[in-house]
């Protein structure tokens, strides 16, 4: 980004726009509020403090379209595409960051995008002034994250120059009835450490299986034991998986290609069954594990059809439930679906079968809307007749036609839609959990880079919960979990010869199992066992554990850290070897 354009969103207002920004002079303050009182026969009055409010940034702007009228328009209605959002939730901010200070990033929205003033007669130059405003009216520094003893008191220096919300990702050793910290004179307390109330109790969640995922020694792929296993739609097992060490992914072939195994009109790809536990069928479970799924850009690219899903089955190896990010195979390009559901055994998620029930089906929200009549080109060789002029032997042969076989290129026409959407490119938690009758479910986005829940702009979360009071689904018990990658052909795959793409990239990683048991809701129960992931996020002022939200005892303050000094912080104990990472986002006045 050059020093004199800004960025919105990640578009570029000279390289995208062919905007030419003018000098920026950034507030120094917010809007500020003075409270005062008037106190009768007093000289002056009492002041009870400031209020500090949104802030406000004026973007001076001049587009140059010199007499070209069409170009004007063009250029004007790009910048309302830009600048106008419609579809997100209310209360959605943007990002915003100026190429003389990138490392800044403001989030707010605009207040004032006012009708262009023509610079001179005769020229479709303009200029105005944008006003973009800040509810928080905090800049944002590039993310940092510091690792933290337990057993000892640390220091933390943020950067910036004012207060920001930390986020704490505490994976504790052993069972956790209560824990916390103390920062700044602050404190953040979970759970209870009352001595009578810890009487020793069975706990709510059992964790029956931990595994990384990080060898295929635990996935069989035994093909009378896959046999009994149902899903949506026409499926093909064939081609191979294999393993990393974060997770389980498609095998290659020996051209570096997946191995999604030869063409078929329909879903294809590997499948494996889990074989390394529970070692006991559930009555009441919770099942947590992490789906990966991206569709890459491009001409073919972004046809391509994918498909990562994980179904659960009872101890017939029947299905009863499935968590499933796929595309839509009605329409390459188009955003891809995620579900989740439960059957009645053996069923098979189609629409109208009145044996399953949706928990989740949804495709999250559009990010973006290609132009749905783009064809592409899918070219294809073709033996042909065709008629060419050939010239006989000797110095008076005469030239005459004759009709020849040839290999000839076409095309066939087919569309891509271009749309991305949330789970276009989604790596995340995903969790269902039976209890009775009661079942309960959850998407979380976890960032990559991170590996916690994202934040900003491209975080997404949903749970819910929803009561068979029929019974229907009530006797659905849990013995192990199939994995399915599969790909789906498109046109690209049909013609010869075939056209090279990049197929969509699926994997699955970190899956856990809990037995849930049943106990009473006023017996105290560990807010965490040992290798669960606490998230104490400051600045949503959420506790999740395992992808849960926390209910339980606790007080706080909601203790904050300041840039720019050292901060002083001590946990509470039954940390000191606990895995405890702080994220923050510094923040500039």
């Amino acid at each position: 980004m050059d020093k004199d354009e800004f960025e919105y969103c990640g578009i570029r207002s000279k390289a995208d726009l062919h905007l030419t920004t003018g000098q920026v002079a950034l507030p120094i303050s917010p809007a500020m509020t003075e409270s005062v009182a008037s106190v009768p026969i007093k000289y002056g009055n009492e002041y009870y403090g400031t209020s500090y409010e949104s802030k406000a940034i004026q973007i001076p702007i001049t587009v140059q379209a010199e007499q070209n009228q069409d170009l004007y328009v063009q250029l004007m209605q790009n910048l309302s595409n830009v600048l106008i959002n419609l579809d997100d939730p209310v209360g959605t901010e943007y990002p915003l960051r100026f190429g003389w200070n990138p490392d800044v990033t403001y989030w707010g929205h605009f207040t004032d995008i006012p009708t262009p003033t023509f610079i001179s007669v005769g020229s479709f130059d303009t200029s105005f002034t944008l006003t973009f405003t800040m509810s928080d009216p905090r800049g944002c520094l590039p993310q940092e994250s510091i690792t933290l003893d337990g057993s000892k008191e640390n220091q933390i220096t943020p950067k910036g120059n004012t207060f920001t919300e930390p986020v704490f990702s505490i994976i504790p050793k052993r069972d956790l009835y209560y824990c916390g910290y103390v920062l700044n004179n602050g404190q953040m307390a979970i759970g209870t450490d009352r001595a009578e109330e810890l009487s020793d109790r069975p706990p709510k969640y059992e964790k029956v299986v931990d595994d990384p995922m990080t060898t295929l020694a635990n996935w069989s792929d035994d093909a009378v034991t896959l046999g009994s296993v149902t899903t949506n739609g026409n499926f093909k097992i064939q081609g191979s998986m294999d393993s990393t060490d974060l997770s389980i992914v498609v095998g290659k072939t020996k051209n570096g290609y997946y191995d999604f195994g030869p063409d078929v009109d329909s879903w294809y790809g590997p499948m494996r069954m889990y074989s390394k536990g529970p070692t006991e069928v559930l009555e009441n479970f919770r099942y947590v594990t992490f789906l990966h799924h991206t569709k890459y850009k491009g001409t073919h690219n972004g046809r391509a059809m994918g498909r990562v899903e994980n179904l659960l089955v009872n101890q017939d190896k029947r299905t009863i439930a499935r968590i499933s990010i796929e595309d839509n195979p009605d329409g390459q390009g188009r955003i891809p679906i995620c579900y989740i559901q439960i059957t009645k055994p053996g069923g098979a998620f189609s629409y109208g079968d009145g044996i399953h029930h949706d928990l989740f089906n949804g495709n999250g929200k559009l990010i973006s809307n290609g132009k749905n009549d783009y064809k592409v080109k899918v070219a294809y060789k073709k033996q042909e007749v065709v008629k060419i002029r050939e010239r006989g032997k000797g110095r008076h042969a005469k030239t005459r036609v004759v009709s020849k076989k040839e290999n000839v290129t076409r095309y066939h026409l087919e569309t891509n839609y271009n749309n991305v959407g949330t789970f276009s490119d989604f790596f995340g938690k995903f969790v269902l959990e039976k209890n009775g009758n009661v079942w309960s479910w959850e998407i979380q986005r976890y960032d990559l880079k991170t590996g916690l829940p994202m934040r900003g702009r491209g975080a997404y979360h949903q749970q819910g919960k929803w009561v068979d009071r029929a019974n229907t689904y009530t006797n659905n018990y849990f013995s192990t979990v199939a994995l399915l990658m599969m790909k789906h052909e498109i046109k690209e795959d049909t013609v010869n010869p075939a056209v090279v793409y990049k197929n969509c990239f699926l994997t699955q990683s970190a899956l856990i199992i809990y037995k849930v048991n049943s106990v009473t809701d006023n017996e105290p129960q560990p807010i965490a066992r040992a290798g669960d992931e606490i998230i104490i996020n400051t600045e949503t002022q959420q506790v999740m554990v395992e992808g849960r939200q926390l209910n339980t005892q606790w007080s706080t303050d909601w203790p904050r850290l300041h840039g720019g000094i050292p901060n002083s912080i001590m946990f509470t104990n039954g940390l000191e070897d606990a895995q405890i990472i702080e994220t923050d986002v510094p923040k500039i006045k």
